[in-house]
């Protein structure tokens, strides 16, 4: 275990939180997704046999975002973060990204032009029960629009907006969990600060390990700088 999170405590972690922690300092923002909307949100669990979701709508906070923050419609990697309120004793964050398909393009960001096209990914994996287990998330609706704040805003105004929620195998195999229903714009609840490294779902861990490290060194440069 030890070398599995090296990385983070040495030369490495200490360029990744300092690197992190200046470029949320002049942004004045996250480092990353710096631009994002704030919304409420509805979990509905479809099946809990891969992750323990409440069984009955639980509802969650839910924050969209441009990944490196271009202006206006221009097309970016594209963030869902997810906050479900305490189970067990802690709140959980989902983060997801647009991404490719397949074992390589769903570990790697990739820009979208819409909102409600393309496929999220965690692009980790996590570990649990011995496998490792991606979650993704893409749009069930006809309506689209552009990788905008604005964008976003108005495609929520016009009704509820619906993702279906998945757990995926290293070998594709795809397997419903959940609905996430985004209903409003939260103008109004402090803005929390997602970090699926210190509040994963329980008896899952992100993966590999150092690599998780890493990212979680610089989600705090991130915190701290902005």
């Amino acid at each position: 275990m030890a070398e599995d999170n090296a990385p983070q405590a040495g030369p490495v972690g200490r360029l990744f939180h300092a690197g992190f922690h200046a470029l949320a300092a002049l942004r004045g923002a996250r480092a990353f997704h710096p631009n994002g909307l704030l919304l409420k949100g509805e979990l509905q669990a479809l099946r809990r046999d891969d992750l323990t979701l409440p069984e009955e709508p639980v509802a969650v906070t839910v924050r969209m975002s441009k990944g490196a923050g271009l202006p206006g419609r221009v097309p970016d990697a594209l963030g869902l973060a997810v906050r479900i309120p305490a189970v067990g004793g802690h709140p959980w964050d989902l983060t997801l990204t647009t991404s490719g398909t397949g074992l390589a393009g769903r570990v790697l960001p990739r820009p979208a032009r819409a909102w409600t096209t393309g496929r999220y990914s965690s692009l980790l994996p996590y570990r649990t029960k011995d496998e490792l287990v991606w979650l993704s998330a893409r749009a069930e609706t006809s309506r689209h629009a552009e990788a905008s704040l604005g964008g976003l805003r108005r495609l929520v105004a016009e009704g509820p907006v619906t993702y279906l929620v998945e757990t995926v195998r290293a070998n594709g195999h795809r397997k419903p969990c959940a609905t996430l229903t985004l209903h409003e714009v939260d103008e109004d609840s402090p803005r929390p600060a997602f970090d699926p490294m210190l509040n994963p779902p329980p008896g899952w861990e992100l993966r590999p390990g150092w690599l998780s490290g890493l990212r979680e060194r610089a989600y705090e440069g991130s915190r701290e700088g902005r």
